[in-house]
């Protein structure tokens, strides 16, 4: 008997109990108010809600902890050193290794390095060093994510070996609440407005308590709490600000796994710019969502980084799990079956 509960956090696996014929796994299912976007046997991979916060409507998107993993790209431009990145970290979507897992959702990163809005990782290289007290986000070799303070005691966790980091700004939400910087008279705070002012277009990346990732964003004139107030609405219990104003904020979604360049149809209404620029090739830093594989067995994971070992490490993506291209065979086998019968029932 296959029994399911509610979605775990980041790192939790599927567990078997005392008895040898119940396994217990979490459920990545679909929730009221949500519209998936995309889903697998494994459950939902990416969904999506719409918050209106003060008359404007921030589009959210979630990736589900349990069914999805997380890579971060520099842009071709900015920040500056991507010629020491390989294609992993590269300014596009690296369909050789991550085309293998599918692609379901890309967005914008954060601010330009001239910004001083914090430091970038990626694969052993230093884009630009890492600032106490900024937010990050840390992403391990198996593409699992962990946000937090950096320089605060417990993040990242022990036993979390981050590949790549990126920083923007301080903390908009800690522990569940806005912080104390998101309240207007501080809106200098969170970069600068073109053309001027406190409002303009805004994108934001938190974490809810199981350990999902939300993307949100909007374009119009808004200000740094809205945002904020849309990831605290979706479940953030922490969240960082990423990219601002009218031109950078970018978003797209699959409806299933893509293996080379195609559609991402779910996109932020009235954005300047494709979701498709991060399949060829973007001038800024972005990231890119992936489907974990259908049997719970299987995960994909990459190297990860080797100790005392200077310059770019290649993080290719493989899979591992015991039984697991068994499972991936059955899997596939009873999908031909499945699709057989019903052309020719």
């Amino acid at each position: 008997m296959l029994v399911l509960v509610g979605e775990g956090g980041i790192n939790q696996t599927p567990t078997t109990t005392t008895s040898t014929t119940t396994t217990t796994v979490p459920l990545a299912h679909p929730q009221p108010g949500w519209t998936v976007a995309s889903s697998s046997p494994r459950g939902v991979l990416v969904d999506y809600i719409d918050e209106s916060v003060g008359g404007t409507v921030f589009r959210v998107l979630r990736l589900r902890a349990r069914t999805t993993l997380l890579r971060w790209h520099a842009g071709s431009l900015d920040p500056p050193g991507v010629g020491a990145l390989p294609p992993d970290a590269g300014p596009s979507i690296d369909w050789a290794s991550e085309g293998r897992a599918g692609v379901v959702a890309a967005f914008n990163g954060g601010f330009k390095k001239s910004a001083g809005a914090g430091g970038a990782r990626a694969d052993g290289v230093t884009l630009e060093p890492l600032v106490a007290g900024d937010m990050t986000l840390a992403l391990d070799a198996a593409g699992h994510w962990s946000m937090g303070v950096w320089g605060a005691k417990g993040f990242p966790a022990p036993g979390f070996d981050a590949i790549s980091y990126r920083q923007n700004l301080g903390p908009m939400i800690l522990h569940g609440v806005l912080t104390p910087a998101t309240a207007p008279a501080d809106y200098h705070q969170w970069g600068s407005v073109f053309p001027s002012g406190s409002l303009t277009s805004r994108s934001g990346l938190g974490v809810d308590r199981h350990g999902n990732l939300l993307y949100a964003a909007a374009i119009g004139k808004v200000d740094v709490a809205q945002l904020a107030i849309a990831l605290l609405r979706a479940g953030a219990v922490s969240a960082m600000q990423l990219d601002i104003n009218p031109f950078w904020p970018t978003l797209g979604a699959s409806r299933s796994p893509l293996h080379a360049p195609g559609v991402m149809p779910v996109q932020l209404a009235y954005a300047q710019h494709n979701p498709s620029v991060f399949e060829t090739g973007w001038e800024r830093d972005f990231f890119v969502a992936l489907a974990e594989p259908g049997p719970w067995v299987c995960s994909w994971t990459s190297p990860g980084l080797r100790p005392g070992v200077r310059g770019a490490q290649v993080q290719p993506l493989s899979l591992t799990g015991k039984g697991c291209r068994t499972k991936l065979r059955d899997l596939a086998a009873r999908a031909h079956a499945t699709t057989t019968t019903t052309l020719t029932g």
